[in-house]
C-alpha cells in the first residue's frame, strides 16, 4: 500500500513539475539569457549575432586590454572586467628557450585577495600576434576548469623573443561570464 502511495505521489509531483517547466518555457520571452529555454527562432538569431560579436570582440579585446610586462617571477594583474585578479608565477625565471617553464596561475578575489575556487579559464601564448600554444587545445576542450583556483601549466619555448601570455576567464562558481582577460608580455632569452 505504501508503495502505491509513493508511486502516486511521485507521479503527481512529476506531472506538476512537467506542467510548470512547459509553462515557463512557453511564457519565457524570446530573448531570455537562458539559451536552453529560448525558442528556436530567438536561439538562431542569438547564435548568429553571438558569432559575429565574438569575432569582433576577440579582435578588440586584444587591443583594449592593458598589457603588463613580466619583470619578475611573480606578476599580478586584474582582468579587464575587474572580476578577478590573476597572480601569474613563472618558474624558472627568467625564461629561456628550450627550458621547461611552469606557469602557476592563482585566481584571486579582488576585494579580499583570497583564492577564487571554481574558475573556467584558458591560457594562450602568442608570438608576433600568432598563437603558439593554447592550454585548452591540449585537452580538446573549449575551456578549462579549476576547482581549487590554482593551476600549473607547463610549456617549453622553442625560440627567443617577445611573447604575449593571455589568461582568459569565462566563468566563476559555475556561472558563465563575459570573457575577461589579463594580458602579460614576456621576454624569452
Amino acid at each position: 500500500m505504501n508503495q502505491k502511495r509513493n508511486l502516486v505521489s511521485f507521479l503527481i509531483c512529476f506531472s506538476f513539475t512537467v506542467l510548470v517547466v512547459v509553462g515557463v518555457v512557453t511564457l519565457m520571452p524570446k530573448e531570455s539569457g537562458f539559451g536552453f529555454m529560448q525558442t528556436s527562432d530567438a536561439l538562431n538569431a542569438t547564435n548568429a549575432t553571438s558569432s559575429a560579436t565574438n569575432a569582433t570582440s576577440s579582435a578588440t579585446n586584444a587591443t583594449l586590454s592593458k598589457t603588463i610586462q613580466i619583470t619578475s617571477a611573480d606578476t599580478k594583474e586584474a582582468t579587464d572586467g575587474k572580476s578577478l585578479d590573476i597572480d601569474l608565477q613563472i618558474q624558472p625565471f627568467p625564461v629561456t628557450k628550450s627550458g621547461n617553464s611552469q606557469f602557476k596561475i592563482t585566481f584571486l578575489q579582488p576585494s579580499s585577495q583570497t583564492v577564487q575556487v571554481h574558475v573556467d579559464y584558458d591560457l594562450s601564448i602568442s608570438k608576433m600576434n600568432s598563437e603558439v600554444f593554447r592550454a585548452s587545445s591540449s585537452t580538446g576542450q573549449p575551456l578549462l576548469h579549476t576547482a581549487e583556483g590554482i593551476v600549473s601549466i607547463p610549456y617549453e619555448f622553442s625560440q627567443e623573443g617577445q611573447y604575449s601570455v593571455q589568461v582568459s576567464v569565462m566563468g566563476i562558481n559555475f556561472i558563465p561570464i563575459k570573457t575577461e582577460q589579463a594580458l602579460f608580455e614576456l621576454k624569452v632569452s
